[in-house]
């Protein structure tokens, strides 16, 4: 199956910068509880998974939010109901993060990059928006976060396990903690995971462990899950006069 990852990085971020203009050039991270989900450009040295802890040492001066989830999900949800009216096959992934079926598209838009240009058109332009496609949610997440903003990358199927073999495994949905033991162990890079067998790697990070293995090969079978709306009710009341 074709997929295409439309992701727009950064996304708690970016709605926060979409209301909040003064923090643009300063460091900011956002976090849930203990541990950072987003930061700025200038909070250097921060990552997401981060503990909180750790990423406020790294960025003594950062500016401090609490994640607004609400608010990040409704600027997501308004994006993934676009993407719908563009396809059958929608998955809302994570934030920002939306997988969007290819399969059989190709004709009706006329090609494959009149349909690319259409999936990042779902997305605010000042979002950045780019895209991934590969035979796999994976390799098309990494496509598209290498891409740049505003372009595409197209990944073959036989070519994930070598465009994955050098990037870092920090690309791989692992907790943070998981990610630090790689590093402590000299896997720096999924071609390095990738070279060890399945079952020494179990071994030591379990399920999840055989599951970073795959995927730092290139393979990915997980399906879609198709994106279903909720309707909302909302009611509001205005008053006559301030109360």
């Amino acid at each position: 199956m074709k997929i295409a990852c439309v992701l727009i990085t950064h996304l708690p971020m970016k709605a926060e910068l979409r209301r909040h203009a003064e923090l643009r050039g300063r460091p900011v991270i956002i976090a849930e509880g203990q541990s950072v989900i987003d930061f700025s450009h200038e909070a250097s040295g921060v990552a997401a998974g981060m503990p909180l802890q750790e990423a406020l040492s790294r960025s003594k001066n950062a500016v401090l939010l609490q994640a607004d989830e609400l608010y990040y999900h409704e600027v997501s949800d308004r994006v993934i109901t676009s993407l719908t009216q563009r396809s059958p096959t929608v998955e809302n992934a994570e934030l920002g993060c939306a997988y969007v079926g290819l399969d059989g598209l190709d004709a009706m838009y006329g090609g494959e990059a009149r349909l690319v240009a259409s999936l990042l058109q779902a997305a605010p332009h000042r979002f950045n928006p780019r895209v991934g496609v590969a035979t796999g949610r994976f390799p098309a997440y990494v496509a598209a976060l290498l891409s740049h903003a505003g372009q595409a990358t197209r990944v073959l199927d036989k070519e994930a396990s070598g465009f994955l073999a050098g990037l870092s495994v920090d690309l791989l949905p692992l907790p943070w903690k998981d990610k630090v033991r790689l590093h402590r162990f000299g896997l720096d890079t999924m071609g390095q995971l990738a070279a060890l067998t399945v079952g020494s790697v179990q071994a030591q990070f379990g399920p999840e462990g055989r599951t970073a293995w795959e995927l730092a090969r290139g393979v990915d079978r997980s399906p879609l899950t198709p994106y279903r709306r909720q309707e909302t009710v909302s009611e509001a009341l205005t008053f006559p006069s301030p109360a």
